[in-house]
């Protein structure tokens, strides 16, 4: 499968950011809009105009110019499994392996457009069983050094039971 491929559909990486960036939009205002869009990714609002149409032309969004943007129950599917495959591989990273929390969330967007489905959901499954066994939740209250040593520990002899 091409690396810019994702679940059958015609979704690049970047289209992928951007049906993220809409979720997380309407999760703290309700609505998004273009500007907002542009803003949350740093592009030019032209840029947003071309992949809302795009989105649009895929059935992934509801699209009109100066009208907010919603997403189409596909679009909404979509988007919650990016956020999902984002939210377990920067879990992995940050908790469990102790990288910085800027670089694990840029390696997190790396790893949830660079995999195949199938191999991401195994990956997934494997990562969220080692989450419960160390109780690490999706925002601990407190994740001191020890406890990341420790997790990582737990991890490592987790993968050498698997393999």
């Amino acid at each position: 499968m091409p690396k810019n491929m994702t679940h059958g559909n015609l979704l690049t990486a970047v289209m992928e950011d951007y049906l993220e960036a809409i979720y997380h939009i309407v999760q703290e205002h309700g609505y998004a809009r273009s500007g907002q869009i542009s803003r949350h990714l740093g592009v030019h609002k032209s840029t947003v105009t071309t992949a809302m149409h795009n989105l649009e032309s895929q059935g992934f969004i509801d699209y009109a110019p100066y009208r907010e943007v919603t997403l189409t129950p596909k679009g909404l599917k979509e988007a919650e499994g990016i956020v999902r495959r984002h939210d377990i591989f920067f879990r992995l990273l940050y908790y469990l392996l102790g990288v910085d929390k800027e670089e694990a969330s840029k390696l997190a967007c790396e790893m949830e457009h660079a995999l195949a489905p199938e191999i991401a959901d195994q990956f997934i499954s494997l990562v969220e069983k080692a989450l419960r066994k160390n109780k690490v939740q999706e925002h601990p209250a407190n994740n001191t050094e020890t406890k990341k040593v420790t997790k990582k520990l737990a991890v490592k002899n987790e993968i050498k039971k698997k393999g």
